[in-house]
């Protein structure tokens, strides 16, 4: 290479390693400060793309563990109420066992009716009033209710909140058409909200072919109706009659998508629902409630009457408990499989995205020595010009 004063080739060349290693310098120190290894999408830019994605769903994940929480929290308060009732239903029990004794007088009866009429308006305003974040859960708010264009005596219907997903209506109808020997057959298809039909059939022995009881289960869908002396013409009109299914569950989301939720429903525990013959939330005006229209410990008959339906009471509150139960632990298992999936999830980002500061230390100590090199090499190839000053003299 000539020697030269007008280009510095050894100068520019020790300022372009200059200018890479103080980049690869700022770079190491701008991943040390962030603690993160991809500071600009140049850094790398598939395992950004990656990262974000999986932060995203750790992100909706979290949120969806708080959610699980939440439900758990409505629905002990749920049961908290529930055991209240509960509580009330034994001692209403005992009442009137009292009451049908022949050792206490009509008379009597009037004084014990008092605090069973009391306990009965306290069982409403438990249901009224037990509410979670303003929202009130017992009082058929939160469930699925069932209508008909007539009250319908001895049809209760059951179902789980997979089966009657989200606010609107699903139906069953009911057909009858007679058999061989004079039984009658009772043929209900269920539709679900998504337009999919299901059929089940019961029959009716011939000596008394409108009373139809036991259950009628639909294959595959988790709904099931219990009829109890169910009268197919008095509930129907003509051949075929229909029992409107509405869904007002409260849904919760404990997954990433949209679909990961589950649905929470809670039965209406007034005393005009609690008791009734049909157990549900369908009202049936031919049965017999524990409301103190209909049920009352005043007379020894009565008191009979009153301790049948307190039967079907307890039996109910006890299945609602049950449920609940079931979905609190349902709700508890989801949150610690979020936690595991958080985790995990949380693990796979970090190798993604968090930086090793042990080797990015050692890098950028290594570029630092490399800065300090270069920049006293610039200095050296600055110089070299002037020594040919010494030839000019």
């Amino acid at each position: 290479m000539a020697l030269t004063a007008s280009t510095n080739t050894s100068a520019s060349t020790a300022l372009r390693y200059l200018d890479r290693n103080n980049m690869a310098a700022s770079s190491s120190l701008a991943k040390l400060s962030s603690g993160s290894r991809i500071v600009k999408a140049s850094d790398d830019a598939a395992s950004l793309a990656v990262g974000t994605k999986v932060k995203a769903d750790v992100t909706a994940l979290q949120q969806a563990k708080v959610n699980a929480g939440q439900a758990s929290s409505m629905l002990q308060v749920a049961d908290g109420g529930l055991s209240q009732v509960s509580d009330i239903l034994l001692r209403m029990k005992a009442l009137s066992v009292q009451a049908q004794s022949g050792s206490v007088s009509d008379n009597e009866r009037i004084f014990l009716d008092k605090e069973f009429s009391a306990l009965s308006a306290q069982i409403d305003d438990i249901a009224n009033q037990t509410k979670f974040n303003g929202q009130t859960l017992l009082n058929g708010d939160t469930g699925v209710t069932v209508t008909a264009d007539a009250d319908v005596a001895g049809v209760h219907i059951s179902g789980t909140a997979d089966v009657v997903t989200g606010t609107g209506q699903a139906s069953i109808t009911m057909a009858t058409a007679a058999t061989g020997g004079g039984d009658q057959q009772m043929t209900f298809t269920y539709t679900d909200q998504a337009g999919d039909t299901f059929t089940a059939a019961v029959t009716a022995a011939a000596d008394d072919a409108t009373a139809y009881s036991g259950a009628v289960v639909f294959e595959g869908t988790g709904v099931s109706l219990a009829l109890d002396d169910f009268d197919s013409t008095a509930a129907i009109t003509g051949t075929a009659g229909n029992l409107s299914i509405t869904s007002n569950e409260v849904s919760f989301q404990v997954g990433v998508s949209s679909a990961d939720t589950i649905e929470v429903g809670l039965d209406d525990i007034r005393t005009a629902q609690l008791g009734n013959v049909s157990t549900g939330t369908l009202a049936d005006a031919d049965g017999a409630g524990l409301d103190t229209g209909r049920a009352n410990i005043r007379t020894k008959e009565g008191a009979i009457a009153a301790g049948d339906i307190l039967d079907n009471a307890i039996a109910q509150i006890n299945e609602d408990r049950s449920n609940v139960g079931a979905m609190i632990s349902r709700f508890e298992f989801a949150s610690a499989n979020l936690a595991t999936s958080i985790e995990n999830l949380d693990s796979a980002r970090s190798t993604l995205m968090d930086v090793d500061m042990a080797s990015e230390m050692s890098n950028f100590s290594s570029k630092q020595v490399m800065m300090q090199a270069s920049v006293a090499m610039l200095a050296q190839a600055n110089q070299m010009p002037q020594q040919l000053l010494k030839l000019l003299g």
